[in-house]
């Protein structure tokens, strides 16, 4: 039975991972009333005489117990006007604004359906972002918590700059960071180096450390984190010593395009406990299309050095968050998808990214939750399952913390207290299990 959207119900599982950091608990039960959890404890207490429903009407009880029930995922990072097919922004940059505001609406929607209850767009073009996020809160669009940074604020011909972003000199970026507070950004997002725009370079910084300074001064003092997207270790360093809330992609590159570990520049996110997003799963995703390929009809030889580059990068990769682990920085769930052949629909592969680097189990389930709703400043409302915070919730079946796949055997997902999809199924890797 599906509950009314408006009334009390409780969700009785097998499990249950609160997100405050313990092991599952066995025998829990939930109570949700209005959007909001009501009531948490042992699933004994529920109907007795003195429990949470004395005194209230019938209550309706989903069961599921060979299931866990965990806070709703927050992805950190993605962009919604992207088709996650392979599609470069500059191609993209060619459709219409109305096309990319649906493309929007269909990824938000998958990413609900998939378990993702808050999507965070890190750069969007013009006013598409505002657009969406009016469109799901009106309920035009089903989806999930949006919360946008509009355009990336980015140098004249930097990455991203054909979303409208640009901003050169203190005074220029200042007009654009007030500008996005004043059309509605939930966060800004600032491009400190270059990336895969054809016209930027991604071994060097691009906004300088004064200009990433005024930016988060503004922010701030409008109660708004700061993500800086950083190829380059140089960028990196702009972006801690500018005071920015998370470092996004976090690769330690040298202008001469070889990529080198720097323990002082490690030390320094350590120090500064600056959250760091390492988007791990966007090449996996696009080296599991290769080896389909591979498979079927076999790879041109740029497709084959692209691949074989890809797993020696990855390598890499692993050894270096690794290291970050070891040493304490903070790291959080955001899979840049939308982007290169990243769809929508497998944020988990995410997670199983950061566990494969080194995070624990519940760990990697916190990086995608509690820790993520931290640094985008939501968690006195979500990100963990209280009393009094909203119901944004995922049901999976078996148990995540012994095996992260499980995350992708979506059941249920309650978002603001409506059940808002059940039993769909298992997520296949690198798939939007859409509709």
């Amino acid at each position: 039975m599906t509950p009314s959207p408006r009334l009390h119900f409780a969700i009785c599982p097998g499990n249950l991972i609160d997100g405050l950091g313990g092991p599952p608990k066995l025998g829990q039960a939930l109570v949700i009333s209005d959007s909001k959890i009501q009531w948490a404890g042992p699933m004994e207490q529920l109907e007795s005489p003195d429990g949470p429903m004395a005194g209230r009407g019938p209550l309706e009880i989903l069961n599921y117990p060979m299931s866990t029930l965990l806070p709703g995922l927050i992805d950190c990072h993605t962009h919604t006007n992207m088709p996650g097919n392979g599609r470069r922004g500059e191609d993209v940059n060619q459709d219409s604004d109305d096309i990319k505001l649906l493309r929007s609406a269909k990824n938000v929607a998958t990413a609900l359906r998939s378990g993702v209850t808050t999507v965070c767009d890190c750069g969007a073009w013009h006013d598409t972002a505002f657009s969406l996020k009016q469109g799901v809160e009106q309920g035009l669009v089903d989806g999930p918590r949006m919360m946008v940074s509009g355009r990336p604020v980015t140098t004249t011909g930097g990455h991203l700059w054909f979303m409208g972003g640009e901003a050169d000199g203190v005074e220029g970026v200042r007009r654009q960071v007030r500008l996005l507070i004043k059309q509605g950004a939930d966060f800004i997002k600032v491009v400190a180096s270059g990336g895969s725009t054809a016209t930027s370079d991604p071994y060097r910084p691009s906004l300088t450390e004064p200009e990433i300074r005024i930016l988060v001064e503004e922010a701030h003092n409008r109660g708004k984190p700061v993500a800086a997207h950083c190829r380059c270790t140089a960028a990196i360093n702009n972006a801690v010593s500018a005071g920015v809330d998370m470092v996004l992609h976090c690769a330690f590159y040298e202008s001469d395009q070889t990529y080198h570990w720097d323990q002082e520049t490690a030390q320094r996110l350590a120090d500064s406990g600056t959250w760091v997003n390492p988007t791990l799963n966007g090449g996996r995703a696009r080296r599991a299309l290769l080896r389909i390929k591979q498979n079927e009809e076999g790879l041109t030889p740029e497709e084959q050095t692209f691949l074989d580059n890809g797993n020696r990068r990855e390598k890499v990769n692993l050894e270096h968050f690794g290291k970050l682990i070891g040493m304490g920085v903070k790291m959080i769930g955001g899979s840049d998808c939308g982007w290169g052949s990243y769809p929508f629909g497998d944020f988990q592969g995410e997670l199983i990214a950061l566990s494969d680097a080194g995070l624990t189990p519940v760990e990697a389930i916190l990086a995608g939750t509690r820790d993520a709703a931290a640094a985008m400043g939501i968690l006195d409302q979500t990100g963990t399952i209280e009393p009094g915070k909203q119901a944004d919730l995922l049901v999976v079946h078996g148990d995540p913390t012994k095996n992260l796949e499980d995350l992708r055997k979506v059941e249920a997902v309650v978002h603001n207290g409506v059940l808002a999809g059940s039993h769909l199924g298992q997520i296949q890797p690198g798939s939007a299990n859409s509709s």
